[in-house]
């Protein structure tokens, strides 16, 4: 079997009704649709579906992915979605779109949690074209799931110590996620039993290890259907850390993969491949006073984008580049971006959403380092964004992003003069040092485990490390070194460019400078005891005291709000700055 061409794992943007989707793969008789799960989860497992989906296309399967309503790129806020028949309503759009666009005849429906629960309802009322299912992580009882997201919204509102705002007609909120009244109704009312799935469909049920509810439904289906499987979710527990730790389950992507392969080979359609087959329309969605376009771009064209305009109105201003923070996808914690994209949108700014490589819906770039982040192999995808705005009559550009999407922003304005301004948020570095290790930083400094010594005495740290869980000599050698680093840059300002930290705060001041000079303004905005304000305090002194010296340097401290800024008040100091930056000529 020939190897599939490099076109056909190049994804291709399809609007449905009211949600954006991804195309991956050559044409093929079967083809499988991804049904991602609501909220957290869905932002967690994100690159994980990412990974499947480019593994599924590497086996000659065409595949859809798409955003549920409410989630993601769809037009929709969470909050009004008011029953679980609008999602069962975007599958079956899906799964249309999937036959139209790459001739597929049967359909494998694939869904984590929610989307397990969806597959098997369309399975249920329709089966007509439905070859195979695969169940990640299946959402057997509608109360016990949300039982679920409730705890992880408790746990993550103490660990970012800020009590989750509550949209007008929502149920839950979790990160900032929310779920309507009607939606969390129907799930809670929502079962999954093995008598729904008929004995001769063939399904793979992934469980998740230990949890016996699942674990007794996998047995189940073994018994009573002939042409059942199942193997353990191992990977599950580490994908859904958070956006940016979460590791993608590579040996279950794997086993998908290759279980697929033996019940429904993908196979050729008599459809014309993608790469032979004329451009099709514009993935354009119309909203309230804005339309937003998925897109593709870069030198590879393995970037996604969402390019949003407003609607109705002439364009006015700069034009805002919003770059992904961490391991979060383009629609941002809590859909902070993409809603702050809208609002602009509405007042006349166009912009555009991406997700650098390896993040999100974008594929990683040959031989990058992974983790990606800070890495100097992203600055390509700066200078592709700018290649594409250029293509839009984007004229100046409006940096920002968040942590190390603040970064790019930052090294990016300073790479590039087209980038007139740049708005970033909870800065962590100004300057990577090469002797730092991205992968110790992520395990033993990201977020709420920067106190690990301190967590080292805790009971339960304890019996994690006696269980093997923690690796903590690894962890001992990181706080040494981070201890001398510690002491070292608080020398900087007076080694006379002796050590490393001292000649990095003067390349920094150097780079400032050159800003200031090129009349490129730069706003930095801080939460208040943000891990980022030690490096603020190395570079400009405590709380930014020597920030004066810049003309063109402005800075902000945000009380009563956390490092992803999930209070609306926090989100909407940043999009006033946005809006200040993008009409600064217009305002003269």
């Amino acid at each position: 079997m020939t190897a599939t061409s490099d076109s056909n794992l190049l994804p291709r943007p399809l609007a449905l009704d009211g949600s954006p989707a991804l195309l991956l793969g050559p044409s093929g008789r079967t083809g499988v649709v991804l049904i991602e799960d609501w909220g957290y989860e869905g932002l967690c497992a994100r690159r994980g579906m990412r990974l499947l989906a480019e593994q599924l296309a590497r086996e000659h399967y065409p595949v859809l992915r798409f955003d549920l309503p409410g989630m993601g790129g769809s037009l929709a806020s969470p909050e009004t979605i008011e029953g679980i028949d609008r999602l069962d309503q975007a599958l079956d759009a899906a799964i249309d779109a999937l036959k139209a666009e790459a001739g597929a005849e049967q359909i494998v429906l694939a869904g984590l949690g929610l989307g397990a629960l969806l597959a098997a309802r369309r399975m249920a009322r329709n089966r007509q074209s439905i070859g195979a299912l695969v169940l990640m992580a299946p959402l057997l009882s509608g109360r016990l799931y949300l039982r679920e997201a409730q705890i992880r919204g408790a746990m993550i509102a103490e660990r970012t110590r800020v009590a989750p705002d509550l949209p007008e007609g929502a149920a839950m909120s979790v990160a900032g996620l929310a779920m309507s009244k009607g939606l969390a109704r129907d799930i809670k009312a929502a079962s999954l039993g093995e008598a729904a799935i008929p004995d001769d469909c063939p399904v793979l049920c992934l469980p998740r290890p230990g949890r016996t509810g699942e674990e007794e439904f996998a047995a189940a289906l073994l018994a009573n259907c002939q042409s059942a499987a199942s193997v353990p979710f191992s990977g599950y527990d580490a994908m859904m850390t958070d956006p940016t730790l979460a590791e993608a389950p590579l040996a279950d992507i794997q086993a998908i993969a290759d279980w697929l392969q033996q019940v429904l080979p993908g196979t050729p359609s008599s459809l014309s491949s993608p790469e032979t087959r004329s451009a099709s329309d514009p993935a354009v969605l119309k909203g309230d006073d804005f339309s937003e376009e998925l897109v593709t771009l870069g030198r590879r064209g393995s970037l996604v984008g969402t390019w949003c305009m407003p609607d109705g109105q002439v364009r006015r201003g700069r034009t805002v580049l919003f770059l992904t923070a961490g391991g979060t996808p383009r629609t941002g914690w809590g859909m902070a971006t993409r809603e702050t994209a809208r609002d602009l949108a509405r007042q006349g700014i166009a912009s555009l959403r991406l997700d650098v490589s390896d993040i999100g819906d974008s594929a990683a770039a040959p031989g990058a380092p992974s983790p990606v982040h800070y890495s100097a192999r992203q600055q390509e995808d700066i200078a592709d964004a700018l290649a594409f705005l250029e293509t839009r009559n984007a004229g100046e550009i409006i940096a920002t992003g968040a942590c190390s999407g603040a970064y790019l922003a930052l090294r990016g304005a300073i790479a590039d003069a087209r980038i007139k301004g740049g708005v970033c948020v909870n800065l962590q570095r100004f300057l990577w040092d090469p002797r730092e290790n991205i992968g110790d930083l992520l395990r033993f400094d990201h977020g709420d485990t920067a106190d690990y010594a301190r967590k080292l005495f805790d009971p339960a740290r304890i019996k994690k490390l006696l269980k093997g869980e923690v690796p903590v000599f690894a962890l001992i050698g990181f706080l040494i070194r981070r201890a001398l680093n510690r002491f070292e840059r608080a020398s900087a300002p007076y080694a006379l460019g002796l050590t490393t930290s001292s000649r990095l705060r003067r390349q920094i001041n150097n780079d400032l400078a050159t800003l200031d000079r090129r009349g490129q303004t730069v706003d930095l905005i801080y939460s208040e005891s943000d891990p980022g304000l030690p490096f603020l305090a190395q570079t400009l002194g405590a709380r930014g005291k020597d920030a004066g010296k810049y003309k063109n340097l402005r800075l902000t401290f945000l009380d009563a709000t956390d490092h992803n800024l999930t209070p609306i008040s926090a989100r909407t100091t940043v999009r006033d700055t946005l809006l200040r930056h993008a009409l600064a000529d217009i305002a003269g």
